[in-house]
């Protein structure tokens, strides 16, 4: 581990967070009186939830005691064909009423430590592989809630985390707008240049001068290359 400035302490995950595995799914739930909205990987994306496609399945109500997501949760991909992805959180802020989450996923619900910051943390580790080292398994790769509670956490103050957390996310917004408008100038880029292009190959795109030597003359000048030959 390396040295913390001070007044910042290292700790593992499980000291400072809940961490929890996601119901298995079984055919003996997917019918039942109590039918409840649960996240799986698939809702999970790198700038946020993905929402559009939220699966139902049979949750008791001891069963939602358990597994019901509260605002400030974070889920985190569990297991994942693409090494890449194991890991990659989301912050959930109780989009949707009494959902719960699938063992696809690992809830980490935070015991005083600020959401927004340990989702920034959790983030990076994944972002730059830091779980695909500690991850297992060949063809799916898992991160296993039990090495994810191992996990080593930098814990600054309170006051430092809110003040990292919203500094992280202004930058994510600017560049977040910058791609936009960078993808934007990409798109008319292209559209430009094919209309230039078909201007162009269409005799559109300048005024032909009367000294130009017409196209008859230089095709006669060809065929007549090609007699010679």
């Amino acid at each position: 581990m390396t040295d913390l400035p001070q007044g910042w302490e290292w700790a593992r995950l499980r000291d400072i967070a809940d961490v929890r595995l996601g119901r298995q799914r079984s055919p003996k739930n997917h019918t039942g009186t109590q039918m409840r909205p649960y996240l799986r990987a698939a809702n999970v994306g790198w700038n946020g939830l993905k929402l559009d496609d939220v699966k139902r399945m049979n949750f008791t109500d001891s069963e939602l005691s358990t597994y019901r997501l509260n605002p400030g949760d974070i889920v985190l991909a569990e297991a994942s064909g693409t090494a890449s992805e194991v890991g990659k959180p989301a912050l959930w802020m109780g989009e949707i009423k009494d959902c719960c989450f699938q063992n696809t996923l690992i809830r980490v619900r935070s015991r005083g430590v600020d959401p927004s910051y340990l989702l920034e943390y959790l983030r990076n580790e994944a972002r730059t592989g830091a779980f695909i080292g500690r991850s297992r398994g060949v063809g799916i790769h898992h991160l296993g809630s039990t090495r994810l509670a191992e996990w080593s956490i930098p814990v600054p103050p309170i006051a430092e985390q809110r003040r990292i957390a919203t500094a992280i996310s202004t930058y994510q917004s600017t560049l977040d707008s910058a791609e936009s408008l960078l993808a934007t100038a990409v798109k008319r880029s292209r559209r430009l240049y094919r209309t230039v292009v078909a201007h162009a190959l269409s005799g559109n795109l300048a005024t032909n001068l009367s000294s130009d030597e017409p196209a008859s003359a230089l095709l006669s000048a060809i065929r007549h290359n090609n007699v010679d030959d």
